[in-house]
């Protein structure tokens, strides 16, 4: 083999090895070891609302500047946990959270909102019901704060599309329909 040919290879080898060590370095420094962690690396300012951590996945909800609620998923990635799409709407101050109003998405597969005496109603999307998050699980200073007293998150996640779906609210014991919205 001619020298200069060598030196080609050795010369590719050394810029393959460089790119490498370079996405490897920004991979490493874009990833935490916890999911929260990485998305309060993108807004230190959320409020977070842990919905679940499952495997390499994680759903969070957040409230951002005290006016909108929003979403975002974490994944584990070769070097840690790093935060995905953030999408936010707006939170009604004014609303009594007695109805179906304010509903939100997430890509086509997460829709969720917020309603009150979640312990004695349901929601549901289609067919599927919607998981619910107690808020006052979070601090008393918090709730208080973003006016969250008496408030439950609902969502319901899916890998089929949601927009075409109808959202109903029932009364849990009677399955008597509140409301109902279309997507």
């Amino acid at each position: 083999m001619k020298h200069s040919t060598i030196l080609k290879y050795v010369f590719l080898f050394m810029v393959v090895k460089a790119l490498t060590a370079s996405w490897a370095y920004a991979e490493d420094q874009d990833s935490y070891t916890e999911p929260y962690q990485a998305i309060l690396a993108v807004d230190k300012d959320l409020q977070l609302i842990p919905a679940y951590k499952l495997g390499d996945e994680s759903l969070y909800f957040f409230i951002k500047d005290k006016t909108n609620l929003g979403a975002t998923k974490v994944r584990t990635g070769i070097f840690g946990w790093k935060s995905g799409m953030f999408t936010w709407g707006p939170l009604d101050p004014d609303r009594d959270y007695e109805n179906l109003q304010g509903i939100q998405g997430h890509g086509e597969g997460l829709v969720y909102g917020l309603i009150r005496s979640g312990d004695e109603r349901v929601v549901t999307v289609g067919d599927q019901e919607a998981s619910m998050v107690k808020l006052s699980l979070l601090s008393p200073s918090v709730v208080k704060e973003h006016q969250l007293e008496g408030l439950y998150l609902w969502y319901v996640e899916s890998d089929k599309n949601l927009n075409a779906q109808q959202v109903k609210l029932l009364r849990k014991d009677t399955r008597e329909i509140i409301d109902s919205v279309d997507l």
